[in-house]
């Protein structure tokens, strides 16, 4: 039995959210959680709170043995503000998200 959760738009880079990524695959639901709080890194708290969608979809039996079997993280939308700038000129400034999915497996 696999469980799914999915987080669309999430307020961090695709790049920075890469990286959560082989500090929880493998290791146990809880243990991911625990270690992701512990984390400083931009994303940790949606991951956090992916993890736990996720495991609230399981059996509670089933939940204490939930592994994390991967994380996907994909580019969301792009969200441009502007900054003023020197003589009336204005210059763009990205704002990028991320999509997070996060797939528990029973070990």
């Amino acid at each position: 039995m696999n469980a799914k959760a999915s987080h669309y738009a999430a307020k961090c880079t695709p790049r920075k959210a890469r990286l959560l990524r082989p500090l929880v695959k493998g290791k146990t639901a809880a243990a991911a959680v625990a270690l992701l709080s512990a984390e400083r890194r931009a994303g940790s708290v949606a991951t956090i709170k992916l993890i736990k969608s996720a495991m609230a979809q399981l059996p509670r039996e089933l939940a204490a043995n939930a592994v994390v079997a991967d994380l996907v993280v994909d580019e969301g939308p792009r969200r441009t503000t502007y900054m003023p700038r020197a003589q009336g000129r204005a210059s763009p400034v990205t704002k990028k998200t991320s999509h997070l999915t996060v797939r528990l497996a029973l070990a």
